[in-house]
């Protein structure tokens, strides 16, 4: 018997699809609405919502008490109900960065995979009672045995139990050291503070988007794309990723040549640079490689998503206001 789907809409007009079998929870995060939740298992209470129109189905049992007004007023826990018909429903959204609340979190590495000797893929994972409420392109704080270090999430809002970061080996950050030390292994608790950061997205933008990284600035850059695939953007993306001029290739070239398979218009361009990630780059000549290798006709027409080094970040900011391009249409983030 096939799955059928239902659609969801809600009293801002928005609409999402969500299967028969999935909460209205879980279809409303994978097509990227900021939906308040923290728990996703009906302990909370935070993710409820009014019924207005169609029909729903409890399809879990939740520990979270509704009074009975919340009841006679068709109030109910977006976590633990699915549609059983297309459904009209009153929902309030997260509206910006500065409304969502810095969380305290107890994660549990779930594995590291080490992409070479400079580069590690760490995923962590919350309880299911404390998920991270966070927007894509947002950073946040982890400690393990006092040594705290900011890292940038890689992975999209949709998926806030298990939270991907790209984590560069580097003598200065003392967080690195005990992944690379190999002291910090799957399984060991690492405390989470966060989400931090203005770097999102406009959502209503009908421009073009270019994103420019600067090596590991490509964690942030991910979270902002695979975010616009969840909130079927059609707007044409174009990605300029720097790498040292002395490696084959970026680290995770593949997966942003990828891309190309799930959007219509997707541009992806490396760019190889003179810099070989210490404090000494002459980051008025990255930044200058950079600009040269943008197509300019496209960048004053677009929004443009910047995670680079700060100095960078400057000269490149410089370069291209220079050229014409409104401060308006400019969103960075330093790494």
């Amino acid at each position: 018997m096939s799955n059928q789907i239902f659609n969801i809409q809600l009293n801002n007009k928005q609409n999402f699809e969500c299967p028969e079998n999935d909460s209205i929870l879980e279809g409303g995060l994978r097509h990227g609405l900021a939906i308040n939740y923290k728990c996703s298992n009906g302990t909370c209470g935070t993710c409820k919502a009014k019924l207005i129109e169609g029909e729903i189905e409890k399809i879990k049992h939740h520990d979270y008490s509704l009074s009975t007004n919340e009841i006679d007023n068709k109030e109910f826990l977006t976590c633990c109900h699915a549609p059983r018909a297309d459904i009209k429903i009153e929902l309030d959204l997260i509206g910006d960065v500065r409304s969502i609340p810095i969380q305290s979190i107890q994660t549990k590495i779930k594995d590291i995979r080490f992409i070479n000797d400079d580069m590690a893929i760490v995923n962590l994972r919350t309880p299911r009672s404390q998920t991270l409420q966070f927007m894509a392109g947002q950073d946040v704080e982890l400690s393990f045995k006092g040594v705290v270090s900011r890292y940038p999430i890689a992975s999209c809002p949709c998926h806030g139990m298990e939270l991907e970061f790209h984590i560069r080996n580097l003598n200065i950050d003392k967080f690195s050291q005990e992944i690379f030390s190999k002291k910090l292994k799957a399984k060991a608790r690492v405390e989470l503070v966060g989400p931090k950061g203005m770097f999102v997205l406009k959502e209503t933008s009908t421009k073009p988007m270019v994103f420019i990284a600067w090596d590991g600035g490509f964690a942030p850059i991910r979270s902002l794309v695979e975010h616009a695939f969840s909130l079927e953007m059609t707007n044409p993306v174009y990605f300029y990723w720097a790498y040292p001029a002395t490696e084959p290739s970026p680290y995770f070239d593949n997966y942003a040549q990828s891309w190309r398979a799930v959007m219509d218009e997707y541009h992806y361009q490396t760019i190889a640079c003179d810099f070989d990630r210490s404090s000494k780059n002459d980051c008025h000549k990255v930044a200058k490689q950079i600009y040269d290798s943008l197509d300019h006709k496209v960048i004053n027409q677009s929004e443009l998503y910047i995670s680079a080094p700060a100095e960078v970040l400057i000269y490149l900011g410089e370069f291209l206001l220079d050229n014409g391009l409104d401060e308006s249409q400019l969103i960075a983030s330093p790494i």
